[in-house]
């Protein structure tokens, strides 16, 4: 495991929007409860404490701290060299990967802003405008099906 000396800064949100549900498959599910139960021997064997609901997801070993950006990073990058996926992607990619398929795929802008955590559609659209072009290529073949042009 890669340490570093970095601070860690947890803090709310920065809008009540930012606090929210995130919705998983049965599959994550599952794979986040067997990651739960290798935390909890961990925790018992290392620590010498039973897991709480406070500790942290992805944590470091013997602590109850956060794991430091740049592990969770490194750890993204082996991921990704593991399964010759491209290595210039980074976690925020994920994010903006998933709002772009969600907005190609037809989801409406009020709902991505929503699992996104923003407070307004509008830094939705702000943000992901090239990702409607789809939607108004089709929009415009509708139109024009519709007036048989």
């Amino acid at each position: 495991m890669k340490l570093t000396g970095e601070e860690i800064i947890v803090k709310e949100p920065k809008t009540s929007a930012g606090d929210r549900y995130v919705y998983f498959s049965y599959e994550m599910e599952t794979l986040l409860d067997e990651y739960r139960k290798e935390c909890e021997y961990e925790t018992r064997t290392y620590d010498e404490r039973e897991l709480t609901e406070d500790d942290y997801i992805f944590r470091r070993r013997g602590e109850a701290l956060p794991m430091t950006p740049s592990t969770f990073t490194w750890r993204f990058k082996l991921i990704l060299k593991k399964h010759s996926l491209p290595e210039n992607l980074n976690v925020h990619s994920l994010r903006h990967t998933n709002a772009s398929l969600l907005i190609a795929g037809g989801t409406d802008v009020t709902t991505v802003a929503g699992l996104l955590g923003h407070a307004q559609p509008s830094t939705t659209l702000d943000i992901y405008s090239h990702a409607f072009d789809k939607n108004k290529r089709e929009a415009s073949r509708a139109m024009q099906a519709g007036l048989e042009i």
